[in-house]
């Protein structure tokens, strides 16, 4: 005799339909693995007027679905069924007609209706009409009619996910969205078209593109907090936007395949890393690649259109981890080996799959910072799926081995009582983290700390991977923010991997005494190596260094626009400004390559007497350096690039490059 098992996920409504489902524990492990069948319940609320409930059917959300049973008004409105893998359209019956009352299935209630799961067996209309309705949406916010093409700060999120097949689709990307293929490989899916331009200069944030193949060239418009990974381009791949006055300013590729050109046009900086490229084409003012194959520019650091820097294969990497889906194992992450020195794709690389009944699904309709705490400390990995938590206390990752995979840019945001922190990750071996935003509140003392304070162990075979992780102070609220610095490393051998941390310089509760943070991030462990540092805007450093043996590759940062006056923006009496990169006195080895430093000092005409500082000892190295005016005050100044060598970067010398400091 076989017992039939509740499923395991606590459900919640549907905004718009009213079916819920009755369900248990999350033990996500429902219909895989073992030979006893699940059992779905969906229940809708009662239609006024109702004859009656027509249920249909369907293999996929917009598959073609067909009727399969009849529920009497006088009946409980719910439909009890095995099959769990299934759509369901349920549609009231009335004497002048029907209503759609709404679609239901697990993958929609596990993942939460902010994440579209889409199958080849889909209507290819329908899916572009959804996918466009939430381009096109507005939200009564100030992009207003333009949706999400301008939507830079709306509390909307959007994770589409595709299952292994071909999409004749021609999907635009806005802000907020994330779209991932749900193959072993990129090419298990494959999509006509994917592009997102620049409707905003220099503003376009926050969206994501995984593990697919777009079938074609495609353009990738974007600015910070964004990432192309594990993706497969079969033609030419543009940086800079289609709409000739919109500039693009800074983003990042991995793990990635462009059969063609990759063409920079208005790309200020950029960083590629691992990945293989059909050739490479423009340059502002950074260009970096490391561990990239192709045809491509070598190293050179000559001025304006001519900054390269070009680095064999870098040091520990480990790719972001990754949902995957197919027919036999159901849903599984994929976590992928840790690396050293490696160049081009790691897609056939070594790896482990976690299956889905490891993990807590949180939602954020339903999850605090209490009931994702309990699942971390039961052993569970941690799947965010897309949405904004709202948290009264730091989310903790104290367990070894602990993966946390943010979908659909999971967005963190502490409750008014929470002055602590987002996130704290224990001192212990071989944490994963990615794909997460974390948003600064009335006043926490941190976003994100990883490791204890004096934390002194190695990590060097199992160290801690922080993917596509970004970091906001301000701008999304009409209201005064507050943190004393974003982020703080205290463990050794962490490998940061596409951060932006970002104090905001327009919208939404900004000023110097409105969001108040004073440093992005101070690294005080050892070993640890960036790929991708963007650190924008604070009150004072941008970044601080004080562990030994750190490795930076590429480094963006503008300086505060809105320094009040000279004397709120100085250390001390004899110094002007506070660098963006400082690297202690304490440090005696340290290595960064390809750097740029931006000024916009908007508001009063203050200087900075250098944009780096460093100890002035062998084993600290600087390699490519930039600095550039940007606009604001004719008076102010960026004196130097480091240490005070290197030209001033003025409203006359907008530009200064600097190839080399080192003491060796």
């Amino acid at each position: 005799m076989k017992f039939r098992k509740t499923l395991s996920v606590a459900f919640a409504a549907l905004m718009l339909t009213g079916i819920t489902a009755c369900t248990g524990d999350n033990d996500t492990d429902d219909d895989k693995g073992d030979d006893t069948p699940a059992i779905l319940t969906v229940r809708w609320d009662k239609y006024d007027g109702a004859t009656g409930y027509s249920v249909e059917k369907a293999s996929s959300r917009h598959g073609n679905y067909e009727y399969i049973d009849f529920v009497s008004a006088d009946a409980a409105t719910e439909y009890v069924t095995d099959d769990v893998n299934s759509y369901y359209r349920i549609t009231a019956l009335t004497s002048t007609g029907s209503v759609e009352i709404g679609k239901y299935s697990l993958e929609t209630e596990l993942f939460g209706e902010n994440t579209y799961i889409y199958s080849p067996s889909d209507d290819p209309a329908k899916i572009q009409e959804e996918l466009d309705a939430f381009y096109a949406k507005t939200d009564g916010t100030k992009e207003g009619e333009q949706g999400r093409a301008r939507g830079e700060f709306t509390e909307e999120r959007l994770a589409a996910f595709f299952k292994p097949g071909n999409y004749n689709l021609n999907i635009n990307m806005g802000y907020y969205t994330a779209l991932s293929g749900l193959g072993v490989s990129p090419d298990d899916v494959t999509i006509a078209n994917v592009s997102a331009d620049a409707h905003i200069s220099l503003c376009n944030f926050w969206r994501t593109a995984e593990n697919l193949t777009v079938n074609g060239n495609m353009r990738w418009a974007v600015s910070q907090a964004t990432s192309l990974r594990r993706m497969h381009i079969k033609g030419n791949l543009n940086l800079s936007s289609e709409i000739g006055d919109r500039t693009t300013s800074g983003g990042f590729i991995a793990d990635t395949k462009v059969d063609g050109k990759v063409n920079s046009g208005s790309q200020q900086q950029w960083l590629s890393r691992h990945s293989s490229f059909g050739g490479w084409q423009g340059c502002v003012w950074n260009t970096a690649f490391v561990g990239v194959e192709g045809t491509l520019p070598q190293n050179s650091w000559a001025g304006v259109g001519n900054n390269y820097t070009n680095i064999e294969n870098g040091g520990v990497i480990r790719e972001k981890p990754y949902l995957t889906y197919d027919e036999a194992e159901g849903y599984r992450v994929f976590v992928p080996d840790t690396v050293n020195a490696t160049r081009g794709t790691g897609w056939n690389g070594a790896g482990k799959y976690l299956p889905l009944s490891g993990f807590y699904v949180a939602r954020s309709d339903r999850d605090n910072a209490a009931t994702i705490n309990a699942a971390l400390k039961a052993g569970k990995n941690l799947i965010l799926t897309a949405g904004v938590y709202e948290l009264e206390a730091p989310l903790k990752i104290e367990n070894k081995n602990t993966v946390v995979l943010g979908l659909g840019l999971a967005t963190l945001r502490p409750a008014d009582g929470n002055a602590d922190s987002l996130m704290k990750i224990a001192d212990t071996d071989n944490i994963c983290i990615g794909g997460i935003l974390f948003d600064a509140g009335k006043h926490t003392e941190t976003l994100l700390e990883v490791g204890e304070v004096g934390a002194n162990n190695s990590r060097s075979t199992n160290p801690a991977t922080l993917s596509d992780l970004f970091f906001r102070v301000g701008g999304a609220k009409d209201a005064a923010t507050s943190v004393d610095v974003c982020v703080v490393i205290n463990g050794n051998n962490v490998v940061g991997d596409n951060f932006w941390i970002w104090r905001a310089d327009h919208w939404d509760g900004v000023g110097w005494n409105k969001n108040v943070c004073d440093t992005g991030i101070i690294v005080n462990g050892d070993n640890a190596a960036f790929y991708g540092l963007f650190v924008e805007h604070f009150q004072k450093y941008q970044t601080v260094w004080n562990g030994e043996g750190g490795t930076t590759y590429f480094y963006q940062s503008e300086l505060p626009y809105d320094v009040p006056n000279q004397a709120s923006w100085s250390p001390d009496g004899n110094v002007n400004g506070y660098a963006s990169y400082y690297v202690a006195d304490t440090v005696t080895a340290h290595k960064a390559y390809a750097l740029g430093v931006y000024s916009y000092l908007r508001d009063a005409a203050v200087m900075l007497d250098s944009a780096i500082l460093c100890p002035q000892t062998a084993g600290v190295e600087f390699n490519h350096m930039v600095t550039v005016w940007l606009s604001g005050k004719s008076a102010s100044s960026v004196n130097s690039v480091i240490n005070g060598v290197g030209a001033a970067a003025t409203n006359e010398n907008t530009v200064s490059v600097l190839n080399k400091y080192s003491n060796n």
